[in-house]
């Protein structure tokens, strides 16, 4: 495989699930596991990078270097002297037999300055793609890893939490890593320099590194007070969303309540916080780099005295290693001002990380986005004694049985006929919502089995079996976008008279035709220009447009009119005959069109028969359910 197609290889595998991602370890060792995760998703870019930065290193390094000579002709009693290269080697190549005034050296580092900065545009560039690379595929993975988690571990995950993780924490990490390669490149060149002086004067060399590490030792307590930052800042960063998700999320209630000001409050107060850490991080850092700073001031004064008036060394020597010197003493102050910047951004890392190990470890079995195909139901959907608990995740992230010991679903025993209307009733918290979720695929029993024409799912069969399956929520959720792009979210290649029968079976065409633009009219964020009533009416539109084999209407029609719901009754009985409904309803008005009826109680099947038969017992609870609506009216 060639290094461009092991590179491809590498980045598309970077975010699959069997992919491993490690927990990002505290302090200055996360940088080492952010250059192995970027290495992991970059593949031999990444070492081409930190070529980049070698070879960047080395050429400043030379553009120095070559100050030496050039000072020593300056300084030469005679205008005529020239540098004979005659007998001189580098690395046991011999050089050519040639003599260089100061002229020629001269036009040689301009020459050499401008290669450098072409070269270092070109660096800029590669470093980032790289960059850009990295962040893309972090953003892609744990996308990826959201969308493969299984569904129950997902729902518990609060829904702010995940956008910050997509948003404001990648890039967060975009900077960490740049800061990493920005401190890998400081610890090169950092060498190269060291390198250089060491062949002019080891001793002095010596001494101004050791001055370095030594103030590097005393920034310490300002690095952890950095790394305490960083973890407060995450803290804050995380309420802010969840406030801003909360409040966008609950508008229409927060003013109608006149909440607001408690909303705004709430905000301002998470942004106060986060300004009282961020001051208070400001004064400690700027301490630190005050004495940093004097640090290494005095430790270059204290070089200039013992080179010149100890060690006794020729004054062009002392400029070259004064000029290194001022070379390294900015590297010095850059890599505490990295590291500090970096352990600010690595506790996003850490959150983005574990994030990702948690969905991982609760992926759905089946989420390998290839659908195994399974031939249409054409009998009966059953759940065999099925029962269900919601997992619990202790405090140590493992999974156990729910904690309360209650089962959503307690030996169920369900028959769906093919082509049939089935209403599944009772009281909220009764197992409705399970059992759907069952049906759907998105959960599987613990217990008991949920068979098609009497054989089991396979893990593998269950996005198959999602391909003759259309859901209706209670509250759908629609695109920001138009009326036409939401309908073929589901049925892409649908023409416009599918669309019309659509929206007709759904009691939906009246509405839209008298939208100013029609089809082509954009129902705002999640569908927040239409009535609660109207985006249910799209939502069962998309949902006929697919051409189901099995519809399942979870409190579907609960916004509609009497009228509308008829409409809408008339539309499932013109259904092809090879079409099952499974309605889950806490209202009556659609549940008399049914065949079969299933009440649910505690999860366990209380009741069972045709509405007519149920409705013989008064004690029933769809005949206490049709008497409270008809009390009601």
């Amino acid at each position: 495989m060639t290094d461009a197609a092991d590179d491809s290889a590498r980045a598309a595998g970077a975010h699959r699930p069997d992919a491993t991602v490690t927990a990002a370890p505290e302090g200055m060792r996360g940088a080492l596991w952010l250059l192995r995760d970027m290495r992991r998703a970059t593949g031999t870019r990444l070492w081409w990078a930190l070529g980049f930065l070698v070879l960047g290193s080395l050429s400043e390094g030379l553009s120095v270097v070559m100050l030496l000579p050039i000072l020593q002709l300056a300084n030469a009693d005679s205008g005529s002297a020239a540098l004979d290269l005659a007998g001189r080697s580098i690395a046991g190549l011999p050089l050519p037999q040639v003599s260089l005034g100061l002229e020629a050296l001269l036009a040689a580092l301009v020459v050499l300055v401008i290669l450098q900065a072409l070269f270092n545009r070109a660096k800029a560039v590669y470093l980032s793609d790289v960059l850009q690379d990295f962040s893309i595929s972090t953003r892609a993975g744990l996308f990826d890893s959201i969308a493969r988690a299984r569904w129950d571990a997902l729902v518990r995950l609060p829904r702010a939490d995940l956008e910050q993780a997509l948003t404001g924490e990648i890039e967060r990490i975009q900077l960490a890593s740049f800061m990493t390669l920005g401190i890998v490149q400081t610890l090169i060149g950092t060498l190269i320099y060291l390198g250089i002086s060491m062949a002019l004067s080891g001793p002095m060399t010596l001494f101004a590194l050791g001055f370095g590490i030594l103030a590097l030792a005393l920034m310490r307590p300002f690095r952890r007070m950095s790394a305490e930052f960083g973890n407060r800042i995450q803290h804050s960063r995380g309420q802010q969303f969840r406030i801003v998700s909360e409040f966008l999320s609950g508008l229409r209630t927060a003013r109608s309540m006149n909440a607001e000001p408690q909303h705004v409050a709430a905000f301002n107060g998470a942004l106060n916080r986060m300004k009282g850490d961020a001051g208070m991080h400001a004064r400690q850092s700027s301490i630190g780099s005050g004495l940093f700073s004097v640090a290494m001031t005095l430790g270059a004064t204290l070089f200039v005295w013992f080179s010149l008036r100890v060690a006794q060394m020729p004054i062009t020597e002392v400029i070259v290693l004064l000029l290194i010197l001022m070379r390294l003493s900015p590297r010095v102050m850059a890599l505490q001002s990295q590291a500090q910047q970096l352990l600010i951004d690595l506790p996003a890392c850490r959150r983005l990380a574990e994030l990702r190990q948690r969905l991982d470890a609760r992926s759905e079995d089946s989420a390998a986005f290839a659908a195994e195909p399974i031939a249409a139901p054409r009998r009966s959907l059953q759940l065999d004694k099925v029962t269900y608990r919601y997992p619990y995740e202790a405090a140590d992230g493992t999974e156990t049985a729910d904690a309360s010991g209650r089962a959503a679903l307690d030996g169920c025993d369900i028959t769906i006929e093919i082509g049939k209307v089935t209403a599944i009733i009772g009281p909220s918290g009764s197992g409705k919502s399970t059992l759907a979720d069952i049906l759907l695929g998105l959960i599987r029993p613990h217990d008991g089995e949920f068979r098609v024409d009497g054989a089991a799912l396979s893990t593998a069969q269950l996005r198959g079996w999602r391909e003759h399956l259309a859901y209706v929520p209670q509250d759908p959720v629609l695109m920001h976008d138009t009326i036409r792009a939401n309908l073929l979210a589901g049925a892409a290649h649908a023409t416009d008279a599918d669309i019309q029968l659509a929206l007709t079976r759904a009691a939906a065409a009246e509405f839209v035709a008298r939208l100013p633009r029609g089809l082509d009219t954009t129902v705002g964020d999640r569908g927040a220009l239409l009535s609660g009533g109207e985006r249910q009416r799209l939502a069962l539109a998309r949902a006929f447009l697919r051409q189901p084999r099995v519809l399942i209407l979870d409190e579907a029609t609960s916004a509609l009119d009497w009228q509308s719901q008829t409409q809408i009754a008339k539309s499932l009985a013109e259904l092809p005959k090879d079409v099952t409904v499974v309605m889950i309803a806490h209202r009556p008005s659609l549940v008399r069109y049914a065949d079969m009826v299933y009440a649910m109680d505690h999860g366990r099947v209380s009741e069972t028969g045709s509405p007519d038969l149920l409705l013989t017992d008064p004690q029933s609870h769809l005949s206490q359910m049709m008497a409270s609506e008809t009390h009601a009216i």
